[in-house]
């Protein structure tokens, strides 16, 4: 079968791009075609020229007007194109077009992107040749978007016409249909993939301080690192030992260096880099930061439990359904909440090693390891979407349940 694998998110690559390269890989191995189509960066991303070395055609896409890490020249001609409506035209889907999938599955950085509507070129190819299409939702607001009705009218539209969406977090599911106003007929949740092995056994680095990892994108607009450093600065947590990481890389790196440097906590607060094994991470790390404004169900969080490190994390998307009582919940997003939370985990320092070993006992306990095989099944036709995944409300049920 010809597959058609779509990334609609334009970060070059991230935790959300893990489950279709999954998908695409498994694919591939079990003798189907698969053409992945993602946007046009600079230099290709060594997970897609991976999945071009195992056999997969690549198809690029210019990138959208509003991703600024682009000459000023792009963006011009992706502007202009957008105002002529030329996305409801095939101009830059021509080698989809003549390669003819049978099916196509689509990823979104956000549950409903301003690049994907029902009249979108690829949608109405679905449409008219009666090729079936599905929807995978790694992030979601937690407030109601800023929009106006139309785009939730064509929104409602792409779900109708659209065989399965699959999404990473409840919470996200829950706010969608608010955000349309409606149930969504064939919502599925599904699991990421782990970079981790569940069948390993970090031994926990013991230390005399607390030693934190913040691990994700340097992008402060939805992954708050800022939000923490201002918390930190206080006078509370000056006369404090501790050690902070921050793990990644991104557009915001710059300002996070200044940042550090202006509140004055050189010494404490470091950068790590992209470290492609996870684990090492977590075999000098004991608790893991992440002060997120949105997220889905963020893939460090349940590495980071998978390694047995608990964590301390604001109330959006799934995070709190997964950590529990496990870790550290942040009730908000201001300086003083994350402060309190922060608090009563340096408070209960001496308790992290045990409350790691709960988080890993969680995802042992919650998550299921087929799911990838399922969807693919589900994608190729062998399995219905009702089998896939995990009906969202009994998601929620198995969730709230003590392991």
């Amino acid at each position: 079968m010809r597959i058609l694998v779509v990334s609609i998110n334009v970060a070059p690559w991230g935790g959300s791009e893990e489950l279709w390269k999954s998908l695409a890989m498994k694919g591939l191995a079990q003798g189907n075609e698969v053409m992945v189509s993602v946007f046009a960066h600079q230099n290709l991303n060594p997970n897609v020229a991976e999945l071009v070395a195992h056999g997969a055609i690549l198809h690029q896409r210019p990138l959208p007007s509003y991703y600024n890490e682009q000459p000023f020249a792009y963006r011009a001609l992706s502007e202009v194109k957008s105002r002529l409506g030329m996305d409801k035209t095939s101009i830059d889907w021509r080698a989809v077009k003549a390669w003819k999938p049978e099916v196509v599955v689509i990823s979104s950085g956000e549950t409903f992107d301003h690049c994907l509507h029902h009249q979108s070129y690829l949608i109405t190819y679905c449409k008219d040749n009666k090729v079936p299409f599905y929807l995978i939702s790694q992030r979601n607001w937690e407030w109601d978007m800023s929009v106006d009705q139309e785009f939730r009218e064509s929104r409602r539209r792409l779900i109708e016409d659209c065989q399965g969406f699959f999404f990473v977090s409840y919470r996200n599911y829950k706010m969608a249909c608010s955000q349309l106003a409606m149930d969504i007929p064939k919502a599925r949740i599904i699991q990421n993939p782990l970079k981790v092995s569940l069948e390993s056994n970090l031994s926990y680095p013991k230390s005399g301080i607390p030693k934190m990892a913040y691990v994700a994108r340097l992008e402060t607009s939805i992954k708050g690192q800022d939000l923490f450093l201002q918390a930190l600065s206080s006078q509370r947590f000056s006369r404090l030992d501790f050690e902070l990481t921050f793990y990644g890389t991104g557009p915001d790196e710059k300002h996070l260096r200044d940042l550090v440097s202006y509140y004055g906590l050189e010494g404490k607060v470091f950068f790590g880099g992209h470290v492609a094994d996870v684990s090492e991470i977590w075999r000098t790390h004991q608790l893991l930061v992440l002060c997120s404004l949105a997220e889905g169900t963020p893939l460090s969080l349940i590495e980071a439990m998978a390694c047995g490190r608990t964590a301390l994390v604001t109330q959006v998307g799934d995070s709190a359904i997964w950590l529990s009582k496990s870790g550290f919940v942040v009730s908000g997003h201001q300086e003083e909440t994350i402060q309190k939370a922060l608090q009563e985990a340096l408070d209960d320092f001496p308790n992290w090693e045990k409350l790691g070993q709960q988080c890993k006992g969680r995802v042992l306990g919650k998550r299921d390891s087929e799911e990838i095989d399922g969807l693919l099944e589900c994608v190729v036709g062998k399995r219905d979407v009702d089998h896939t995944g995990q009906d969202p409300e009994e998601f929620l049920s198995k969730m709230t349940r003590e392991v």
